[in-house]
């Protein structure tokens, strides 16, 4: 997910493949253009195959690599096809704090030159459902990777409420290690998990510029991601995951 520390991660795990001998390799198929998925699909379908009883396969899912709304058949197929072999499936992700995020994603509308209005014109109320323009927008919140990627945004006209209980429901389906923001912990799951000699994450692909923004601004960006179920959505994952406001319901 874009904005979530994923070149951080992403290259901490290619070094640990360099470091952890010819039984641990590395895979993806990425891009940003349509039809990408299904070249993904062939070839996780190829990685679940023949898994050697020492080895460990890192596949990384990035850009329009996968649609887990749309296909989630897949995850439930290449999960029992390598537990058959008596292997372990991990599939993890890392989120971090709903408006934070979209703060952060406002770097992309530096190099095009868009307002802010501009930018999130997608998220407005009147261009929620609409195809065209409106269909995939100049971003995607965390919410809507998780369900459609850079798909069409909510084809069904689902309410918020609907959006964060279904891609609730698809992390604790399929997601093993969901962490919020924590690379520290991260690491040391995947350690503990495969047995690699530990090292440390560095951060990559840092935006190195400012993002300056009035009260009235902050207060648009923080008003549309709560209306599009991401901080909703972020709470249920602090809920479930971490305990957040559990004082309350116990």
């Amino acid at each position: 997910i874009a904005c979530t520390g994923g070149a951080s991660m992403n290259h901490w795990l290619g070094k640990q493949v360099k470091h952890n001998g010819p039984h641990t390799s590395y895979w993806t198929s990425w891009g940003r253009h349509d039809g990408r998925e299904r070249k993904f699909i062939d070839g996780m379908n190829n990685q679940t195959k023949k898994i050697g009883p020492n080895e460990w396969r890192v596949v990384h899912a990035h850009g329009y690599s996968y649609f887990p709304n749309a296909s989630e058949a897949y995850l439930y197929q290449w999960r029992e096809e390598v537990e058959s072999q008596g292997c372990a499936f991990v599939v993890t992700t890392m989120l971090r704090d709903a408006i934070g995020h979209t703060i952060s994603q406002t770097k992309g509308m530096i190099k095009p030159n868009l307002t802010l209005d501009e930018f999130m014109s997608h998220l407005e109320p009147e261009n929620y459902n609409q195809r065209g323009i409106f269909e995939r927008g100049a971003f995607v919140t965390q919410l809507d990777y998780l369900l459609y990627n850079m798909g069409p945004r909510n084809e069904y006209n689902a309410t918020k409420e609907e959006k964060v209980r279904r891609a609730v429901e698809l992390l604790q389906r399929h997601f093993d290690v969901l962490l919020l923001s924590d690379y520290d912990r991260f690491t040391d799951i995947i350690h503990k998990i495969t047995g690699w000699s530990p090292t440390t994450m560095k951060q990559a692909n840092v935006f190195g510029g400012d993002l300056n923004y009035s009260y009235a601004e902050l207060q648009k960006i923080k008003h549309l991601t709560e209306a599009n179920g991401d901080t909703m959505f972020i709470d249920a994952v602090k809920h479930l995951y971490y305990g957040h406001l559990e004082h309350l319901v116990s």
